[in-house]
Formats: structure tokens, sequence, C-alpha cells
């Protein structure tokens, strides 16, 4: 290996060492438990859903509740990658970044760590793959080097509580996700921890998005019966 491969690699292995970093602090300082992430547990697009999105709050609840019905996310197919329908949970603006949460059907993905790549596959447990996608909300651009956390509620016990994978698609882009279950059908809160970009900007994004955000919202799960 080169020099300079060698230090573009480690270069890379920093970067993302500090997003981690940023995201547990913020995460402990916020009040959650710090969960590693499983790996099995857990912009045009089609979407389809008993409610349209929602906004998120940046501290309180919702006054809507998105429900989300396993019967509207059909797996996918062999020709066709992605599950086309996304229920989408919703969407908030925070200093020009549009942050959108969505579901589809449990979802297959690989996981690289720059050496091996590891297949994970939805088990019976999990209820829907979640996605979150970060953008500017002037141009649509996906904005990446950041981190999202994801904590899920019921009554008030956490029953996910994770950091959601880096991810890449044909389909939606970067974005952030993972499969997660759920114990039953009912009223879920779910909050997501935003870390800010580690990157360097332009000055149009200059002052923006120096500490981390964090936004709520509530959604109703209906699995198949």
């Amino acid at each position: 290996m080169s020099k300079s491969t060698k230090s573009a690699a480690m270069a890379g292995a920093w970067i993302m060492a500090a997003i981690v970093a940023i995201v547990l602090v913020a995460h402990v300082v916020h009040g959650g438990s710090v969960a590693s992430a499983s790996s099995g547990a857990n912009p045009s697009m089609n979407m389809s859903g008993s409610s349209s999105p929602m906004n998120m709050s940046a501290g309180g609840s919702m006054h809507r509740v998105t429900t989300v019905r396993a019967a509207a996310l059909p797996m996918a197919s062999a020709s066709m990658p992605m599950a086309m329908a996304m229920v989408p949970l919703g969407h908030t603006v925070w200093d020009g970044m549009t942050i959108a949460a969505r579901t589809s059907a449990p979802a297959t993905f690989i996981l690289f760590d720059g050496r091996v790549q590891k297949l994970v596959k939805p088990t019976p447990a999990d209820s829907f793959h979640l996605m979150v996608t970060l953008s500017d909300a002037h141009t649509n651009v996906a904005i990446p080097y950041s981190s999202v956390w994801a904590t899920i509620r019921k009554g008030g016990k956490i029953v996910v509580d994770e950091r959601l994978w880096p991810m890449i698609s044909r389909y939606m882009g970067p974005h952030f996700g993972d499969n997660v279950a759920l114990p039953a059908a009912g009223l879920y809160h779910l909050t997501l921890l935003v870390s800010p970009p580690v990157a360097a900007r332009h000055i149009e994004y200059k002052g923006l998005w120096l500490g981390p955000h964090r936004v709520n919202l509530t959604f109703r799960w209906v699995p198949r019966t």
C-alpha cells in the first residue's frame, strides 16, 4: 500500500471515529442509554401509507400520529431490490437541513468495513426498515458525514436504541438506516439524534450544524394479522 493510500485510509478512519464519538457523547448528554448497533436486529421515490407526512418536533411530541401498516410494506422482489412502498414518518428542517424519516419493508443489505463484506438479512422479528435522510433544504442534495442515533419507546420503555448504519442506495442515495423490531402493535415514540457533519464546509455552510440536534415523532404500528 502506498504512503498516500495509507494516509487517506487513516484520515477516513479518524473521520468516522470522530462522528461516532460525537453522537455517543450527545446521546449520553440527552439521557439515552448507549447500546451498540446490532447488524441483525434490528430523491424521488414512491410513497404509500395511511396518512400524509408529518412534521417532526424539535422537542415536544406530535399532535398527529402517522400509522405504519405492515400490509402497506410489500417485500422486495428479485426484479426490484427495494420495496417501492414507503411510509413517511415525518420531517423537519434544522438550519437549512431537512431531516426526513421513512419506513419500508425489512431490507437485505451489505455491511462493508473496508475489507470484509457481511450480508444482513431480515429476521422474522423485524417490523420494518427505518430510513433517515439528511439533505439541503434548498437543493435537496444529500448531506453526508453525519451520524444518526434512533431511540424508540413504547409506554416509556425503550425498545430500540442504536446508531443507524450509514447507507447508500441506487434508489434513494446516501441515508442512514437499519431494520428494527417492535414487540407488538401500538403507539411508539421515535427520537432521532443527529450529529453535526464532520467535514470541511464551503462558506455557505459556515456556522451551521455545529452541535447535535434531536427531533421527535410519534407513530402507530400495525403488524400483519
